[in-house]
């Protein structure tokens, strides 16, 4: 196992800046999610890390070692890939040891290391079928299965679960926390997939245009974003925002509405001169007010989906979500009122977006 670090990294193709200043520490056995949007360069930065690209400016280690002028085969990283990349004429079993074989490993710890490896994944009974008798989930613990019997300092998975139908996806999700929790190799682990984010990741970076945009715990990186983009980012459904401006009173003035905002918020306020900012609140800190107050919405569309109710229209003057409790008897072309959970809500700036309290040092 080892540490990862990435100290002020570029990346450049001509005059196109994909990555953008990212200095990251991963530390030994961390299981880290770069998540963002496509385009956003968190690929890119992992196939950096993996050898797989030159950096155009900065510096990579791997433990102690610098790693920039190094191929990836001396790096000890291995590397699972979204299109699963085995040799469709081997069997599992010979694409499992191919990169062994390579190695001119002795064939005894070949057979050892692909049949403990086989036996974790529950490939056993798999080891002399090809590729194409394969199902998707069975495929990708064969990919899988390739990297750890290499048994690198540090794992790398490139969307590995993007290829797989939604109840496939959940599987492996679990398939691979389980194999993080067994074998405690550090992890490095790209997707687009917020929810692949927050149900794997010890630690995530939320990057966007090539910039890392915030990086934590899951849960802090969700109930304190640093900008609107991590907000409207992290969370499903996303957060919705609402143009406000600040009154007296510790109390913020929207289209049609005025909430009073929660003592931590106002006390941040404090030294703050703005007057316009954008209110954060997560359709899940959000309820059918039935006293007439809060903030109006005309409803559009309702998707109930059993647990939960989302109700989806506009409300002063911005399209929403908000969670309904399941048994709520709205109609779509109404006009309600939401309630909010006030201590739930977050102020961001209107010009620059980034969160309050991260600027007050609260995040």
């Amino acid at each position: 196992m080892a540490k990862v670090r990435l100290e002020r990294v570029y990346k450049r193709y001509g005059d196109n800046e994909v990555v953008t200043d990212v200095s990251l520490d991963i530390e030994d056995g961390d299981f880290v999610v770069l998540v963002g949007p496509s385009g956003c360069g968190k690929s890119t930065t992992l196939r950096m890390i993996a050898g797989l690209e030159a950096l155009s400016a900065g510096n990579l280690y791997i433990g102690d070692q610098l790693v920039n002028s190094l191929s990836p085969r001396d790096r000890d990283v291995a590397m699972v890939f979204q299109s699963y990349a085995l040799y469709p004429h081997m069997s599992v079993y010979e694409n499992m040891c191919f990169g062994l074989k390579l190695r001119k490993m002795d064939k005894a710890e070949i057979d050892k290391r692909v049949r403990d490896a086989a036996q974790i994944l529950e490939l056993t009974d798999y080891l002399e079928r090809k590729p194409k008798a394969l199902s998707g989930g069975q495929r990708q613990r064969v990919a899988m299965g390739r990297a750890i019997v290499r048994q690198p300092a540090v794992f790398l998975f490139d969307e590995p679960l993007s290829n797989l139908d939604a109840k496939l996806r959940v599987q492996m999700r679990t398939e691979i926390a389980k194999l993080h929790q067994r074998l405690g190799t550090t992890t490095v682990y790209v997707t687009h997939d917020q929810v692949e984010a927050m149900t794997l990741a010890k630690h995530i970076v939320v990057m966007s245009d090539g910039i890392v945009q915030q990086m934590g715990a899951p849960l802090e990186v969700y109930r304190n974003p640093a900008n609107t983009f991590v907000g409207g980012f992290i969370g499903s459904p996303a957060m919705n925002f609402y143009d406000v401006e600040r009154l007296e009173g510790g109390r913020v003035k929207g289209q049609g509405f005025e909430l009073n905002l929660p003592a931590h918020l106002v006390s941040a306020l404090a030294g703050e001169t703005a007057q316009r900012w954008k209110l954060g609140v997560r359709p899940e800190h959000m309820f059918e007010s039935k006293d007439g107050t809060g903030i109006p919405m005309h409803i559009d569309v309702i998707e109930p989906l059993g647990a939960d109710v989302f109700v989806l229209g506009e409300s002063a003057g911005v399209n929403i979500t908000a969670r309904l409790e399941p048994d709520t008897q709205v109609k779509e072309g109404q006009d309600i009122w939401l309630g909010v959970e006030t201590a739930m809500l977050h102020l961001f700036e209107a010009e620059s977006g980034q969160s309050l309290m991260a600027k007050a040092g609260g995040a």
